[in-house]
């Protein structure tokens, strides 16, 4: 269980990077993310790219503000599902995560963790919420791959990320 966010962050990147090669750049055709290093897409993130790959230093910055404390996700005080959700959030995007937590809490579906969407949380156990928004995950996973099955390439990797959040 991650402590803090660097604890966060060290366990975003483990999942994302070659553990054989933490400086390779990744350029699979078949990624709608583009180019990729420590995660860090080209596509969601042009601006880290410009001048080149971003270091690990920028895609660690960049965790931070854009998947951690932009979407509010600091604010969760359960460190599972605070867990759960960044990583949620770096594969799908912070919105999408956001979005499904706000559908299994009944509140409105807006992509901003606000005042309703936390309140709403604290009247629940994380435990389930955690659970149920790993089967959210699942099933996001299964639309998209039944979508474009190019991407089945990847269901595996994804289906074991997302079940490991389960409690």
């Amino acid at each position: 269980m991650p402590k803090d966010v660097k604890d966060v962050i060290d366990q975003v990147i483990a999942r994302e990077v070659d553990p054989s090669d933490r400086s390779k750049i990744s350029n699979d055709p078949a990624d709608k993310g583009g180019r990729t290093a420590y995660g860090i897409s080209e596509k969601a993130n042009p601006d880290l790219w410009k001048d080149g790959p971003p270091t690990e230093a920028q895609s660690r910055e960049r965790y931070e503000q854009r998947y951690i404390r932009y979407p509010g996700f600091d604010k969760i005080t359960d460190k599972q599902l605070q867990s759960q959700l960044i990583d949620f959030g770096v594969n799908s995007g912070p919105g999408i995560a956001v979005k499904k937590l706000q559908e299994i809490l009944q509140v409105e579906v807006d992509g901003v963790l606000g005042p309703e969407t936390l309140g709403a949380l604290e009247k629940c156990h994380p435990e389930d919420i955690n659970n149920l928004l790993v089967g959210a995950r699942v099933r996001m996973i299964g639309k998209i791959v039944s979508k474009n099955p190019s991407q089945l390439k990847w269901l595996n990797g994804w289906l074991a990320r997302a079940v490991e959040w389960l409690t």
